[in-house]
């Protein structure tokens, strides 16, 4: 069984595998406890293989950031809800055909990001929120990293 093909499972069965530094955090369902004995057996392609997803869900997130959020220069003007940011996230990938990463890597990602408030960000906005606003103003700016290039 490869790697990708462990956490394919562990995800099928309702739980997750995520990185914590060098570390693998999980959640995994007590049917699917058996496969945990097999990511400790194949930490290393397993470590690789969430590196590489991560990655990729970095550069995704960036790029749906990119499309439909708003980051204002004053950051302490928006909030954005995780509910709702994710959903239009998933949004985007249904609409870009693209496969979305799990709310827990979203988040994580958004948390090295953005200041976590309550059940969301502080500093981050989708962009009708921000049209929403009154005397809001201002260009967006988006931090460095968040300069990629958009889906066609």
């Amino acid at each position: 069984m490869t790697a990708p093909q462990i956490i394919q499972e562990i995800e099928a069965a309702g739980g997750f595998l995520a990185l914590k530094g060098d570390r693998i955090v999980y959640d995994v369902p007590r049917a699917a406890r058996a496969l945990l004995d097999v990511v400790r057996e194949r930490r290393e392609e397993v470590l690789q293989t969430l590196r590489g997803r991560q990655d990729e869900a970095k550069q995704q997130i960036s790029r749906w950031m990119a499309t439909r959020c708003a980051v204002p220069r004053n950051p302490t003007k928006v909030w954005g809800s995780e509910k709702s940011l994710y959903r239009n996230y998933l949004g985007w990938c249904e609409l870009y055909q693209r496969t979305p990463c799990c709310r827990e890597l979203f988040g994580a990602f958004l948390d090295e990001t953005f200041q976590r408030e309550m059940d969301g960000w502080q500093g981050l906005c989708l962009t009708s929120d921000r049209a929403a606003s009154k005397g809001f103003g201002g260009k967006l700016v988006y931090p460095a990293s968040l300069a990629t290039e958009v889906f066609q």
